[in-house]
């Protein structure tokens, strides 16, 4: 009976060991659902320092949900879930909370024509199903982080017009199969055009126009079918150019020429939901 007994309460103590873990466990690690895209979006105000009454709405005490908050839009399969945070033009001054990160099924991030500055966070590279990402005009610096390759269900990538963006572009963007639009247009990005974008067999439309690109065009470019727009102008480019580009079957809109005239194209693709 004794042996039994003791046996007895080293089976309870080992339980109770492994309930302690659990519980341990589920205390410290990060929060997702729910409690986790809330916080996540109250960071992000956190760090906003100006928003014209856009982000009024947003309150921990409001018996609205998140959900409802202005810009934001959660999904049908998970509606705790926030699958886009779209806010351009809303007078948003500050800088871009890495806790944006945790929005870890997001599928659009627009924070277009506001006045953002500092880096572009690196916790970007969690957004795995991120399918259309506009941070253009704005007064973003520091480099793209190259870890944004990770968003390997990117289709549209702006992030033009952000003069204080210096470095080189990322080659591993060229990783990025699902990719149809990249606008890095009038940055101060340096280098050279990854020969990696070559890579890009869906892209229609890229845009690398007013920087401080130097070197070659790479040949890989002009190997794409489906490329339409391409905007190289106001660079430091030399060499001639690739007899690949001869071939494109479709260009609707070519500038190579340093100093020449150039548009940009509306933006005319729709976020995709």
């Amino acid at each position: 009976m004794v042996l039994l007994h003791t046996s007895t309460v080293l089976v309870l103590l080992l339980l109770l060991v492994s309930v302690m873990a659990v519980m341990h466990a589920v205390a410290t690690a990060p929060s997702t659902g729910h409690d986790g895209d809330e916080s996540a979006l109250l960071d992000f105000k956190a760090k906003v320092s100006s928003h014209s009454g856009a982000l009024a709405s947003w309150s921990q005490n409001s018996s609205a949900s998140y959900c409802s908050w202005e810009g934001v839009m959660c999904g049908r399969k998970h509606p705790w879930r926030v699958v886009a945070l779209d806010l351009p033009s809303r007078g948003l001054a500050g800088t871009i909370s890495p806790a944006i990160g945790n929005l870890t099924i997001l599928r659009t991030l627009n924070l277009s024509f506001n006045a953002l500055h500092g880096e572009i966070p690196q916790s970007i590279g969690s957004l795995r199903r991120l399918r259309y990402l506009d941070l253009g005009d704005n007064s973003l610096t520091g480099e793209i982080p190259s870890n944004i390759s990770r968003c390997t269900s990117l289709q549209v990538m702006f992030i033009g017009h952000n003069q204080g963006l210096q470095g080189n572009i990322p080659a591993k963007i060229g990783n990025m199969p699902m990719l149809r639009v990249l606008d890095l247009s009038n940055n101060s990005i340096t280098g050279t055009i990854p020969a990696s974008l070559g890579n890009l067999s869906r892209l229609v439309d890229l845009t690398l126009a007013i920087n401080h690109l130097e070197g070659s065009i790479p040949q890989g470019i002009g190997n794409n079918p489906h490329l339409q727009y391409l905007q190289l102008s106001i660079n430091h480019l030399s060499g001639v150019l690739p007899p690949s580009l001869y071939n494109l079957s479709s260009p609707e809109n070519f500038r190579g020429r340093e100093h020449s005239a150039w548009t940009t194209p509306t933006r005319f693709w729709n976020n995709p939901s």
